[in-house]
């Protein structure tokens, strides 16, 4: 396996939102949206081969194609048909009739009607089934030339008024042609714009019109108002949200978007073997309608009946032969079924639901750093099987999403941005490995030791670098009481004592592999599982420390060899260390220009109050209990912890484990030995508030303390000393009833 990529190429997290925000922005692109709504025609298309559930019962289609034009006339139909259908159906008693044809107002050169006796009857028909409480919605369409008809002269028909949103966004046109004016003032109108989009297709219809300042509702959604008998002033079009059908529409929604458009969520077709499975719409000729129900209600023939029952359904009336085009389904096909589709949607609340597009490219975003991660970490093998899985995926999800509940889950710009991530992240991986080792060795040579280097640029993987959060143990340490030194040395006896006690502390922590993170001033912080993973990192951290605490003791000795050469300040220098192990964010932190290898995070900072909270319990290594237990986990029993109880440290609400580490076991007396174990007999009886059990063997353990009191040798307190004056403290006062023995730290 090649190396990983080093650290500092971590833009390559940043990729996804690169590649991402490109996606987004070509797939706004009139040209992509009109991929994306072709792979939701196949979708659409594929929905409706493995079945789907049947249509509302309660619409019918009714269509003049060729088995009416060959049997009754030419179209178009003298409307003397139409208002014989029309009183034939009366007794039929449907609750809505809509005729999706423009019944225009009809006049020869001189402008005198044409057929105004057809005219006449086809009026009367229409007000008998309004006097039959039968309403009838006639189409009528927007038009940008004069067509002479007045917006304001709606008849029946009332303006919607109650519209939230910017009505000027509403789809809109100059002028209207609408039904001539004896339709109009027994029936409804509704308009029948129906504007294609890609292809040609209609995929989205305006629920709402505007003509000057005129608002409309569609053919749709007069149906729908006409069939809940739903006033103008009853219905609210909230633009970008919904048309909400107040009274008898019982709040029913229909979602809309700024322009007043529902997508049209497209099932229907007029099938005939698929209608004889109940899986289309219910559609009959216009003729058979004609001929059935006149051999019911004229000629007397009680056993017949039409084609399907009309009693309480919304019929549509269309005109097949020269109304038709392309739709979601097929190349051909009667666009009436656009009307009867988008009434299905609302009959049924089977609309089309957006995935929302922050939920899409969210999930985009985090597969694509799954893909990032792979790419650095993983063989280049299992990154494309990642990314074919990942597309693959996303489109049976499509699929599955549209199929289940009409979910509509984009796939071509997702698609288009999760490869374009994929090819950019395979090539960066090829160039980078191509440097890999130089910059391994460049990057890494002032933090850690030679040989951990080698081992890193032999490795068969990349060091992990930058912003990932990962288990280490860390490290702190800082010279007790050196604000002092700098007035007892010169500045360059101070660089000649801090670089000897520097590289005393940095051999040790490469030698235990670790790596060095930075000097500020007197204090070492250091981490242990970073950029190379170590399994006993807390191990290696503890033993770093005995290491340095033994090392330092050695320096004193020395330096109190060399005599007056160094004030008697140096001669009794000491240092606390504070570990804790824990998951941190490890990465190169800083500006462009300028950054370092570090750690961040609320375990770095718990190490931190480690070794600035050793100096109020008199010890000079103090752990965290994840520290003690992560060393003892690795099966080494070699050093002796010693637990000082809980704390709460300023800024943080979870109590924390405190432990000293005390030695080698090796190293210790049979005398500390003793006064540990009197130490935790103390403890126990100082939790269960027997303080005159726990000052006994505080005291006790006191005498064998290894560090005893010696200001000459710069140690004032030691544990058991510090739990004498708590067990004092504590005993002469009243303790609170939610006493829980956890000591809270007052300083940082």
């Amino acid at each position: 396996m090649k190396l990983r990529a080093p650290h500092r190429d971590d833009w390559v997290y940043v990729a996804p939102l690169l590649c991402f925000a490109l996606a987004a922005w070509l797939g706004s692109m009139k040209a992509v949206k009109g991929l994306e709504w072709k792979t939701l025609d196949w979708r659409t298309q594929l929905r409706a081969e493995r079945g789907q559930p049947p249509p509302d019962e309660r619409l019918l289609v009714i269509g003049i194609g060729d088995r009416s034009t060959n049997n009754i006339e030419l179209w178009p139909f003298k409307r003397a048909w139409h208002a014989q259908l029309q009183a034939l159906i009366e007794h039929e008693r449907p609750r809505v009739l809509v005729w999706d044809i423009i019944f225009r107002n009809r006049v020869d050169v001189n402008g005198a009607p044409l057929d105004a006796e057809s005219d006449v009857d086809f009026a009367d028909s229409t007000r008998h089934l309004a006097d039959k409480g039968i309403d009838t919605v006639f189409a009528a369409v927007t038009y940008g030339a004069p067509t002479g008809d007045d917006p304001r002269d709606l008849g029946r028909t009332e303006p919607l008024t109650r519209i939230i949103g910017s009505p000027e966004h509403i789809y809109a046109d100059d002028f209207l042609e609408m039904p001539f004016p004896g339709l109009r003032e027994s029936g409804y109108m509704g308009a029948v714009d129906a504007p294609r989009g890609a292809g040609g297709i209609v995929r989205q219809m305006p629920m709402v019109v505007r003509v000057g300042d005129v608002v409309l509702p569609s053919l749709t959604l007069q149906t729908a108002m006409r069939y809940w008998d739903t006033a103008a002033d009853e219905i609210e079009v909230r633009l970008g949200e919904a048309i909400v059908l107040g009274g008898k529409g019982g709040g029913r929604r229909i979602p809309i978007d700024e322009g007043g458009m529902m997508t049209i969520n497209y099932r229907y077709e007029p099938t005939q073997s698929d209608a004889e499975l109940g899986r289309e719409m219910p559609t009959v000729e216009y003729y058979d309608v004609l001929i059935d129900l006149h051999q019911k209600h004229v000629v007397e023939a009680p056993d017949a009946r039409g084609p399907v029952p009309l009693r309480d359904r919304i019929v549509l009336v269309g005109e097949f032969a020269t109304d038709s085009g392309p739709t979601p389904r097929s190349e051909l096909s009667p666009l009436v079924f656009l009307h009867a589709n988008a009434l299905n949607n609302i009959m049924q609340s089977d609309h089309v639901k957006p995935v929302s597009s922050s939920a899409v490219w969210t999930i985009a975003i985090l597969l694509g750093l799954v893909g990032a991660i792979l790419v650095r970490r993983a063989a280049v093998w299992v990154s494309v099987v990642f990314s074919v899985g990942v597309v693959s995926a996303h489109l049976v999800g499509a699929q599955w999403a549209w199929e289940t509940d009409s979910w509509w889950l984009p796939v071509v710009a997702p698609v288009f941005g999760f490869l374009l991530l994929q090819f950019v992240l395979i090539v960066h991986r090829v160039l980078t490995e191509q440097r890999a080792k130089a910059e391994i060795r460049g990057m890494f040579g002032s933090y850690l030791s030679p040989v951990v280097i080698q081992q890193m640029v032999e490795s068969e993987g990349t060091p992990e670098l930058g912003g990932e959060t990962k288990e280490i143990t860390a490290y702190f340490s800082d010279i007790e009481g050196f604000s002092a030194f700098s007035e007892k040395l010169s500045a360059p006896q101070l660089v000649e004592l801090l670089n000897e006690y520097l590289t005393a502390c940095t051999d040790i922590i490469q030698e235990e592999r670790g790596t060095l993170d930075k000097y500020i001033g007197d204090a070492v912080v250091a981490m242990y599982g970073a950029p190379v993973p170590l399994a006993d990192h807390a191990y290696r951290a503890c033993a770093s420390a005995l290491r340095v605490q033994a090392k330092l003791e050695g320096l004193r000795e020395k330096w109190t060899a060399e005599g007056n050469r160094w004030p008697e300040l140096v001669h009794r220098m000491r240092t606390r260390i504070g570990l804790n192990t824990g998951k941190c964010m490890i990465g190169n932190m800083g500006s462009r220009s300028r950054f370092s290898y570090t750690m961040m995070g609320d375990d770095v900072n718990l190490a931190a109050r480690m070794e600035s909270g050793a100096k109020s319990w008199g010890v000079y290594t103090m752990v965290t209990g994840a520290t003690r237990r992560a060393c003892e986990a690795t099966g080494n029993r070699s050093m002796v912890f010693r637990a000082l109880g809980k704390i709460r440290v300023k800024g943080r609400e979870q109590p924390v484990q405190i432990h000293e580490l005390v030695d080698w076991e090796d190293e210790l007396t049979d005398s500390v030995k003793t006064g540990l174990t009197q130490f935790e007999r103390g403890l126990d009886n100082y939790y269960d508030q027997r303080w005159a059990e726990a000052e006994a063997h505080f005291k006790a353990a006191a005498a064998n303390e290894r560090f005893q009191p010696a200001p000459d040798r710069g140690i004032r307190r030691n544990p058991s000393i510090t739990y004498l004056q708590l067990v004092e403290d504590l005993s002469s006062r009243g303790l609170p009833k939610d006493w829980d023995g956890i000591y809270a730290m007052q300083t940082k």
